[in-house]
């Protein structure tokens, strides 16, 4: 399968020694070695056919770039939707906000919102209000959760400055604005359109 890796670092530190040797002998060495690898991993990649399989050959730190360059792959062989829940679930929840926001949102806005829901699990109709968190004071992203115990719980935490503190946020939803409803590693995450979002009337957290 023929990729597009524009903009591919492949190697990375510290899984690889980037720097010079001062003896050329081992400089050498050192060079062949980087190119066995690269050659190794471009030959394990051209011979995947499953874009997402073929993204976790590369390093974490090329995983974004690698969705954005075969976009058109993902979407195809119908792993766009799995394959942004993944990312975005290792850089952002409901407590934590990683990476480039409007990439994000671009992102979402690329998936089928059908083959979204079909990831997720039944929206909770009794929920009427969700919740997150932030240490930046970043309030629009698109993961937040209606785990009460949890929030109640970080409320608790960051009254103590030696906790890292944040800010605690509160916003009314319903069935439509919600993208997908997952529950990962013990943690209820609601991910919400980016269209609602902004413009949604978000609040403080009141206890």
């Amino acid at each position: 399968m023929k990729w597009n890796i524009d903009n591919i670092g492949f190697l990375h530190q510290p899984e690889y020694f980037l720097g010079t040797f001062d003896i050329p002998q081992m400089q050498e060495r050192h060079e062949k070695e980087l190119e066995k690898s690269l050659n190794a991993l471009k030959t394990s990649l051209n011979n995947e056919v499953d874009p997402l399989k073929a993204l976790q050959l590369l390093h974490r730190k090329d995983h974004v770039q690698f969705l954005l360059n075969n976009m058109e792959e993902f979407r195809q062989n119908n792993r766009l939707e799995e394959s942004v829940i993944e990312l975005y679930t290792r850089e952002n929840g409901p407590f934590s906000s990683g990476g480039d926001s409007t990439l994000w949102e671009r992102f979402f806005n690329e998936c089928d919102r059908t083959k979204l829901h079909k990831l997720g699990k039944p929206f909770p109709a009794h929920v009427k209000k969700v919740f997150r968190g932030s240490v930046s004071g970043f309030m629009r992203s698109l993961a937040w959760t209606p785990d009460m115990k949890m929030v109640e719980k970080f409320a608790d935490r960051w009254k103590n400055p030696a906790m890292g503190g944040g800010e605690l946020y509160e916003v009314e939803i319903s069935q439509k604005d919600v993208l997908v409803y997952m529950q990962i590693k013990h943690e209820e995450i609601v991910f919400i359109s980016p269209e609602f979002i902004h413009t949604a009337e978000i609040k403080p957290f009141s206890s």
